[in-house]
């Protein structure tokens, strides 16, 4: 199925390198609170220690590859469109609605999470993976299954086959491709994740290599 959106956005030049294409995903944060708070959203307010919880999410173990410019807010947007008070957050009464993570790199959104508090319903998540296709349409992800062999391969090879198999890195997982491959997809849970397709495979090589350079002082010994 492919979905979309009739409301282009702005061109945005986008985390590492300028790309041409309409994207929410990209776009300020000027303009992205600019349009949430005009439908009821608000910052996520809280005093006690949830707060640092609520500021955690799969980009967590990753801060630190991406500089002093990155920057997570939380968000809460209302279901039915009506702007919590201070008090809601206070006394824990905001109802129903939305948990929403973005994180800014250089001011611009890389990375979204939009949780439904509540369950979400398939009628959502369709018209919200619609909205965030940003005038462009959603590929399905191929899954790449096992070749079949069954005989037994030594690590050399193993090693080999890991690295063909991955042609697209990724750190998060994803679940769909925007048609211009610059956006990835994921159902999480209850909600979905929408995040650059530049910033997974950057963390996912940062990843990688992190773990290789550890791995011989952790195998030491044996």
């Amino acid at each position: 199925m492919k979905y979309l959106l009739f409301l282009s956005l702005p061109l945005v030049t986008i985390f590492f390198a300028p790309k041409t294409a309409e994207a929410r995903i990209g776009e300020t944060r000027d303009t992205f609170e600019s349009r949430l708070f005009g439908s009821g959203g608000v910052i996520y307010r809280n005093k006690d220690e949830r707060s640092t919880r609520r500021q955690s999410g799969p980009y967590s173990n990753y801060m630190e590859f991406l500089g002093s410019s990155a920057v997570v807010q939380v968000y809460f947007k209302s279901d039915v469109g009506r702007q919590p008070s201070l008090k809601d957050f206070e006394d824990d009464t905001l109802g129903t609605g939305w948990e929403v993570h973005v994180l800014y790199v250089s001011g611009k959104s890389v990375f979204e999470s939009y949780k439904r508090i509540g369950s979400i319903s398939e009628y959502e998540f369709n018209a919200l993976l619609g909205i965030l296709a940003g005038g462009k349409y959603w590929e399905k992800a191929e899954k790449k299954g096992s070749s079949g062999r069954s005989q037994a391969v030594g690590a050399v090879e193993a090693v080999a086959a890991a690295d063909e198999e991955e042609e697209d890195p990724t750190v998060f997982g994803f679940d769909f491709v925007r048609s211009d491959g610059n956006v990835r997809a994921k159902k999480s849970g209850g909600g979905l994740m929408v995040f650059q397709t530049q910033l997974d495979e950057f963390l996912a090589k940062q990843k990688k290599s992190t773990l290789m350079q550890k791995a011989p002082q952790s195998v030491q010994g044996f």
